[in-house]
């Protein structure tokens, strides 16, 4: 039988893991933060009986950088040592990696929140990581000097979240929209062509 006890406690009273083997970095933690904004926390973090994070180290930072002032928690049993608290902190990060998505329900999945008005992006995922844009994609057809005018090649320079907010709106475009039929083989071309067509058509 499950000794699974929850209670809720003051952010202040937790010590984190100064050498916890998972590093969270920005995006990660807005990710975080991003789920605990949307949802609230739906799982509690796992301390000790003397308040050290054990499992939930991130989601105690993002909670941290969204202002929280109490957390809900899980305690580990009194009797477990040290070796088992360091072990049972390692099994729950890796566990959680070992797993795999199916590209294509995620994809379906990210369309139809999107649909629903959810930014899934907030949620951590980038359009690289679920193959909505390419970065070493198929190279206009090499034609001779003088003879490129079915081709432009159009070159920007981006600051980081200009670029993010691009990537986001070709990810969009190729998840509502079939572009596969426009002649040019770059989709990521593609992808903007359809949004600024789009715009000027109204």
């Amino acid at each position: 039988m499950s000794d699974l006890q929850i209670e809720t406690v003051a952010i202040g009273s937790l010590t984190p893991d100064p050498s916890n083997a998972r590093k969270h970095d920005n995006r990660n933690l807005d990710a975080i933060a991003g789920s605990l904004k949307l949802f609230g926390q739906r799982k509690p973090i796992v301390v000790t009986p003397d308040n050290f994070v054990v499992a939930g180290n991130g989601t105690l930072e993002a909670a941290k950088k969204l202002g929280w002032a109490e957390i809900v928690v899980a305690r580990t049993p009194r009797g477990w040592t040290w070796d088992q608290i360091k072990a049972f902190a390692l099994a729950d990060n890796r566990t959680a990696e070992l797993a795999e998505w199916d590209p294509e329900i995620l994809k379906q999945q990210m369309l139809e929140l999107d649909a629903s008005g959810f930014n899934v992006f907030e949620f951590g995922f980038a359009p690289l990581d679920l193959g909505l844009y390419e970065v070493n994609e198929i190279a206009p057809p090499e034609l001779a000097e003088g003879d490129k005018r079915p081709y432009q090649q159009i070159t920007f320079t981006l600051h980081n979240e200009q670029a993010d907010l691009i990537y986001r709106a070709m990810a969009k475009i190729k998840l509502e929209q079939d572009i596969s039929y426009l002649e040019n083989d770059n989709s990521n071309a593609n992808a903007i062509y359809a949004i600024c067509k789009s715009f000027v058509n109204g």
